[in-house]
């Protein structure tokens, strides 16, 4: 009896040492999934520092002579980057994601939603131009007719320019939101994989195609005007996006389909689709334009722009893409 009231004394006793086994066990499973997943994820830290490091490159180009030379070269380089992305590496992998849903429609689901991102995009912009031009006549009418008249003869060329500025950011933050959900899915394909000597295969790749993006985008901020405040935090939201992608993708693609692997693919699909569309319209409607606008160097610039095709034409050769 003394025996069985000492034991039930001890099952009963609320301060018992059993108790605080639970936060333990947390810390031990926590552990050992870092234990087991360090050479996947490993990777992923590195990739965001070298983001993050080639991007701030970029700030060095914000001289006058820079500027006006290197920087608008280099510009040309990165928007033969993005285009070769964007037609390259995100629509085939969009189609590819489709093609995965073994869905039977001879609609072009993946195409379809790359029109629907250049469409959003396009929308986007028009709706901050339209409040722009309504907030200046809105402006305009509060002054003299006099003193317009002076605004409009003395400073047009300033008010031309400051708005061109405007929108060069506008489009500049919108490429890094662009890129950032690719990486996304970029940090998503190094989470998924297993095998350490495709692990490694697809390290290298991303490596040398994120540095060369990551820096193109950063010449991007800083030819658009932002802040170096601005350019420093949007390279954090670029470089942290892979991170991202890598923990949480795997569960957000599961809470988008409910488990189901051909939703999921779909889901992916529609996704990069919109990626792309956003990418072609940027690249297409904004760097590349506002930088062959400019007299001076043509042949120059399109050599660049040619070359940073054959880039990332070269890094899509030499490290295919394996399921």
């Amino acid at each position: 009896l003394n025996v069985r009231g000492a034991c039930s004394g001890v099952v009963a006793d609320p301060h018992a040492q059993g108790l605080p086994i639970l936060p333990s066990l947390r810390a031990l499973s926590f552990i050992l999934f870092l234990r087991f997943n360090c050479q996947r994820f490993l990777p992923l830290f590195i990739l965001l520092h070298l983001n993050f490091c080639s991007f701030q490159l970029a700030t060095v180009l914000r001289g006058e002579y820079a500027r006006n030379h290197l920087s608008s070269f280099i510009a040309c380089f990165g928007g033969g980057v993005f285009l070769a992305t964007c037609l390259l590496d995100l629509l085939p992998d969009a189609i590819e994601s489709f093609e995965k849903t073994n869905f039977d429609t001879s609609f072009p689901v993946a195409e379809s939603a790359v029109i629907g991102g250049l469409l959003i995009v396009l929308f986007m912009e028009q709706i901050v131009l339209t409040m722009r031009e309504r907030g200046c006549l809105v402006s305009g009418h509060t002054h003299l007719h006099s003193e317009r008249d002076d605004q409009e003869i003395q400073g047009s060329p300033t008010s031309m320019v400051s708005g061109e500025e405007r929108n060069s950011a506008v489009g500049a933050l919108l490429l890094v939101l662009v890129l950032s959900l690719h990486a996304l899915f970029e940090g998503l394909s190094i989470a998924v994989v297993n095998d350490a000597s495709k692990l490694v295969e697809v390290f290298v790749a991303l490596t040398l195609h994120k540095c060369v993006i990551g820096f193109s985008l950063g010449v991007r901020l800083v030819q658009s005007g932002l802040r170096t405040s601005w350019v420093a935090l949007s390279s954090c939201i670029f470089s942290v996006q892979i991170l991202i992608g890598g923990f949480g993708g795997l569960e957000l693609m599961a809470l988008l389909s409910g488990g189901d692997r051909a939703t999921a693919a779909l889901v992916s699909s529609i996704l990069q689709g919109i990626a792309c569309g956003t990418f072609l319209y940027i690249t297409t409607f904004e760097v590349v334009p506002h930088e062959l606008d400019r007299m001076g160097n043509r042949i120059v610039k399109w050599l660049f722009l040619f070359l940073g095709v054959l880039v990332i034409a070269g890094f899509m050769a030499v490290f295919p893409e394996t399921d």
